[in-house]
């Protein structure tokens, strides 16, 4: 009788288990494969890839400039539109975690700005998200 009971219980522990190993990692769908050999166009459009549905505060579509600049379109609700512009040469990407939360802020930090708040590329996204963004900031100014 107690051998039945265990062997009925064990299909559902191990389905548990199986989904709990899934829990954190991105569906197949949202994978972005990112490589040292991209060119800028395919770098520009990872970084419009990551950013698409994902649930960040503000939005935004990328662009490249000349003179290794990144140009940011976000999305703001209050104020509709924004556009902005930030050199990549010289700048390092940073990802910090928020306090309290279990998401991340993507920043550009000007070298040798010791106190540099950074200027914001993307937050209030998962750590996936960020450490793909990271990378891609790092690498864009190899393609310049």
């Amino acid at each position: 009788m107690t051998r039945g009971i265990h062997t009925a219980f064990l299909p559902v522990v191990v389905a548990l288990l199986l989904g709990a190993c899934a829990e954190g990692y991105p569906d197949r769908s949202e994978v972005v494969t990112l490589h040292y050999g991209m060119g800028q166009a395919e770098a520009i459009q990872a970084m419009n890839q990551v950013v698409k549905g994902k649930q960040q505060k503000s939005p935004a579509r990328f662009a490249m400039l000349e003179g290794c600049v990144l140009e940011v379109h976000a999305r703001r609700p209050a104020d509709g539109r924004e556009s902005r512009t930030l050199p990549l040469k010289g700048a390092r990407a940073v990802a910090t975690k928020a306090p309290d939360s279990d998401s991340y802020r993507v920043a550009l930090h000007r070298s040798g700005g010791s106190g540099d708040p950074g200027q914001t590329v993307m937050h209030g996204v998962p750590w996936t998200t960020a450490t793909q963004m990271k990378w891609l900031l790092e690498y864009l100014p190899s393609t310049c």
